[in-house]
């Protein structure tokens, strides 16, 4: 499985400024309360401070879940933080992305037009089926099968299409318009209900900005006009496998600090969706970065599904680290 920084998720956010929420019921949290919240002793919360990379429990939601907190210090603001990760330039340093673009609106095949795959990704599409080696509705796996032996442009406009659409579903009816993945024999995964718990779970949003935790738990009909969203595709390389990501971000923020919210509603294989939520809270010296993750992947559901989880959580916690340590140096260069 593959997880990416909300820092190089952020740099797809095509605005440097992200205007002040007007419906915050309270002062702009500290990091000191932030961090309490997480459960962070006062040495732990010294240990941030001092540079460390400091981990947090956070419960899973669903048997499917690989949840995971840290926190850590960037040594500059939150608005400089906001302005590097919002130029782009973390996100093309992801030597995994191959192409990625906005979609505005509506929508159009036009949008799209960066997307290019191989003869050998469009027959690994020609060839889906259910089953969880590619993550596709019913429906989705009975129009790629329909381009058996045909051309890969063929499959890869079919491919744009069905990226379009489950971006169309979802902006018009939020998590209900995601369509479950067919996982055969009548199963089905529903990512919409992971989603949404993880929305639910998301308790530092709806203490310090409920509006915008409104917003998380009910898109699109709950919306704020200072509110700043975005929606993207990102077409990846991942261990040699071709992943497609459809992201919505949302970004607010409350005086000097900054929240950020990446869903990834959408997923072709290897994972089946993912939440993030990260706060940039102003401190002595830097920001306070605290960022909390749900990630879910069929892989550790079922039998011996704790041991899975508690193992794949200390992989990613690792991992996680690494990627984070290297966005932080890119930042501070």
């Amino acid at each position: 499985m593959r997880y990416r920084t909300i820092l190089a998720a952020l740099g797809l956010v095509s605005s440097a400024y992200l205007p002040c929420l007007t419906t915050s019921v309270q002062a702009q949290p500290t990091a000191d309360q932030v961090l309490a919240d997480m459960g962070l002793s006062p040495d732990d919360k010294q240990r941030v401070l001092n540079g460390e990379f400091v981990t947090a429990d956070v419960g899973a939601v669903s048997e499917r879940d690989l949840s995971f907190s840290v926190a850590f210090l960037v040594k500059t603001s939150p608005d400089a933080l906001s302005k590097q990760v919002t130029a782009g330039d973390l996100v093309s340093a992801d030597s995994q992305v191959q192409a990625h673009g906005e979609f505005r609106g509506v929508g159009t095949l036009a949008d799209m037009a960066a997307l290019r795959i191989t003869s050998e990704a469009a027959q690994i599409l020609a060839k889906a089926q259910s089953g969880e080696a590619l993550n596709l509705g019913t429906g989705e796996i009975a129009a790629f099968k329909a381009l058996q032996g045909g051309t890969p442009q063929a499959i890869q406009q079919q491919l744009q299409r069905t990226l379009l659409a489950r971006y169309q579903a979802y902006r018009e009816s939020g998590l209900a318009g995601i369509a479950p993945y067919d996982r055969g024999g009548g199963k089905q995964t529903d990512v919409a209900s992971d989603l949404g718990k993880a929305g639910q779970a998301a308790t530092g949003l709806q203490k310090y900005l409920p509006a915008f935790h409104a917003v998380l738990l009910g898109f699109p009909k709950a919306t704020l006009p200072e509110m700043r969203q975005n929606f993207f595709w990102v077409q990846y390389n991942i261990q040699g496998k071709p992943t497609y990501v459809l992201t919505h971000i949302l970004a607010a923020s409350d005086g000097a600090a900054r929240a950020v919210v990446q869903r990834q509603y959408y997923v072709s294989t290897g994972y089946n969706a993912e939440q993030a939520v990260a706060g940039f809270l102003p401190v002595q010296g830097g920001t306070v970065v605290v960022y909390a993750s749900h990630a879910f992947t069929d892989q550790v559901a079922g039998l011996g599904g704790s041991m899975k989880r508690g193992i794949g959580r200390r992989v990613m916690a690792e991992q996680m680290k690494k990627m984070f340590e290297a966005g932080r140096k890119q930042v501070e260069h």
